[in-house]
């Protein structure tokens, strides 16, 4: 006749069940969060192809984007021509601001000149242009 042992270890289980669920929760919050931190601020236009420096993303920067139709936006605020520098007046706050120009592959380059004259006007002193590699 055997006799059992009291103290016989018992054989753990992983449960997967509970682990695929944790392994769901973390990718739905890292994607969320991906999309949070996304600083672009200006319309969807069609960018031009080019390559270009990574901007400076501790740099706070204000976008002026130019559509097909030559509409003006600056931070997805729509704005006329002529009232691209006092709205930029308002929101350059240091003057080491990063303009970021993101013009359509359809608009003209006359409406994009005179909206960086404008932005000049108000005080910014440096460009970028967005471009999509």
């Amino acid at each position: 006749m055997k006799i059992k042992r009291l103290n016989s270890a018992k054989k753990g289980k992983i449960e997967i069940i509970p682990m695929i669920d944790v392994m769901f929760f973390l990718l739905a919050t890292f994607i969320l969060a991906s999309i949070a931190m996304q600083k672009f601020q200006g319309v969807a236009v069609n960018l031009n192809k080019g390559s270009a420096e990574n901007v400076n993303e501790h740099q706070q920067s204000i976008t002026i984007s130019i559509t097909h139709d030559n509409s003006i936006y600056i931070n997805k605020n729509q704005v006329l021509l002529s009232e691209v520098a006092n709205n930029l007046e308002k929101l350059i706050n240091d003057k080491n601001n990063n303009i970021l120009i993101a013009s359509d592959t359809e608009s003209k380059q006359g409406v994009v000149m005179q909206a960086m004259l404008e932005a000049k006007k108000a005080g910014a002193k440096k460009f970028s242009f967005i471009v999509k590699n």
